[in-house]
């Protein structure tokens, strides 16, 4: 197995939220948001394959159709165990860790999930976070090893850190279960630990992240998660 071969992205999304539904499908520049979260996914590292994984729901088939005009692979699978869907894409595309990207977080940092992924790789390590677990605005993605997931699904029993969020319960008792969970910690980066959530679950969310895309999108790259917090700081967000 090569380099590029070590890892995949798997990007959850549904139709079905809550508190925003039809959310993904949700207009931002143009195009629909979950365009925008794909294009991003695919620049975490060059090469990796990108899997969407969604439900098996009918109304979930636009987001299949969306991925497919991207390149994007697509597994489905059941709504509720979300782990479940992220085992379907292992099992399709082997790896030795996941790249976890979440639909409703359009401003997830590929590069720095970049430099996760080779932090999980130089130390082979099952999860890879910030000591201490700090406020920060890297958010919407993770890394996380194949085989904390297997782990988890096999061992969270209905824990819904494991089957709705995925990567939580690893997380969470990496610090309890080093003898099972090996960690790698990330740098901080300056300017970018702060307490904000960037996160689309209502549509005051969609109006504040369509008032920042109008200033700074350029139609052609992605938008800069650095440039989004200079953004943010001066304009409020809250």
């Amino acid at each position: 197995m090569n380099k590029t071969d070590t890892a995949v992205v798997v990007v959850q999304a549904r139709m079905g939220s809550s508190r925003l539904p039809g959310k993904m499908m949700e207009e931002l520049m143009g195009r629909p948001l979950l365009w925008h979260i794909l294009q991003r996914a695919a620049l975490v590292r060059p090469g990796l394959p990108v899997v969407l994984a969604t439900t098996d729901q009918a109304r979930d088939g636009v987001l299949a159709e969306v991925a497919a005009e991207c390149g994007v692979h697509v597994i489905r699978g059941s709504e509720d165990h979300v782990l479940s869907r992220f085992l379907l894409a292992l099992d399709r595309f082997p790896a030795r860790w996941v790249v976890r990207v979440c639909g409703d977080s359009p401003l997830f940092d590929p590069m720095f999930l970049n430099r996760c992924l080779q932090c999980a790789e130089a130390e082979e390590a099952d999860v890879v976070k910030f000591k201490g677990d700090p406020p920060s605005l890297f958010q919407g993605g993770e890394v996380v090893s194949a085989r904390a997931l297997h782990y988890s699904f096999q061992n969270a029993g209905d824990d819904a850190l494991a089957y709705e969020h995925v990567t939580a319960w690893a997380m969470r008792n990496s610090e309890t279960m080093p003898e099972i969970f090996k960690t790698a910690y990330v740098q901080p980066v300056a300017g970018m630990m702060a307490s904000c959530k960037l996160s689309i679950d209502t549509a005051e969310d969609l109006q504040r992240l369509r008032r920042l895309y109008t200033d700074l999108y350029d139609g052609k790259n992605i938008l800069d998660l650095q440039e989004a917090a200079i953004w943010i700081q001066e304009n409020g967000w809250d």
